[in-house]
């Protein structure tokens, strides 16, 4: 099941149990919501919505969230846990539900991502880590892929330095001459890429 999926099984209407401080018969202030599946809510709400400051678990999925909430949504920093083990979490920014601005996932595997996202994929700089590969990768994201990085150097000549991943977690480093990627070969010379594609 998607963390998605996972989130979205508990974003049911409320129909439970409400307690807590009530203005005019509506639930306003600090209060706590239990729905008829066990699904628990702690903290602010205004006109009767989850607002402010505060926690929810899911009882069918475990999936527990806890931080700000604006008119019933996740909203501002909040940190959510996918599983009741909290092996795998994201702790960041949220705009009305969605992973968006600054944060950091870990994934069941342990493999980390800490950057910027965007309607819940990773997008813009960011840096993962594949902790059973021993690799990494930093540089920009887009809807959720590795895009080239290429970087200039200055020094008493200007060289154009690359970071290149091919998709399968190997990252290349090298330079650029002649606007070609230059690269060792064995002996450790520097020449033309065997594509010899201009960049």
């Amino acid at each position: 099941m998607s963390d998605r999926v996972r989130e979205e099984a508990c974003e049911d209407e409320f129909s439970g149990q409400r307690e807590g401080e009530f203005v005019r018969n509506i639930p306003t202030g600090r209060g706590k919501f239990t729905w008829p599946d066990g699904s628990t809510y702690s903290g602010g709400i205004v006109d009767g919505v989850r607002h402010g400051f505060g926690t929810h678990t899911c009882a069918k999925t475990g999936v527990s969230y806890t931080g700000e909430w604006s008119q019933g949504k996740r909203h501002g920093e909040g940190t959510v846990y996918y599983n009741e083990s909290k092996t795998s979490w994201y702790k960041g920014d949220w705009v009305m539900n969605n992973r968006e601005g600054r944060g950091e996932r870990c994934y069941v595997t342990g493999n980390t991502y800490s950057g910027e996202w965007k309607c819940n994929v990773r997008h813009g700089e960011g840096t993962m880590k594949w902790l059973k590969l021993g690799q990494q990768y930093v540089g920009n994201w887009c809807e959720g892929l590795q895009v080239r990085q290429i970087s200039h150097q200055l020094s008493s000549a200007v060289v154009r330095t690359f970071d290149v991943d091919i998709n399968n977690g190997h990252v290349f480093k090298g330079e650029f001459k002649d606007d070609k990627m230059m690269t060792p070969d064995l002996s450790g010379i520097r020449s033309p890429s065997l594509s010899g594609k201009t960049i």
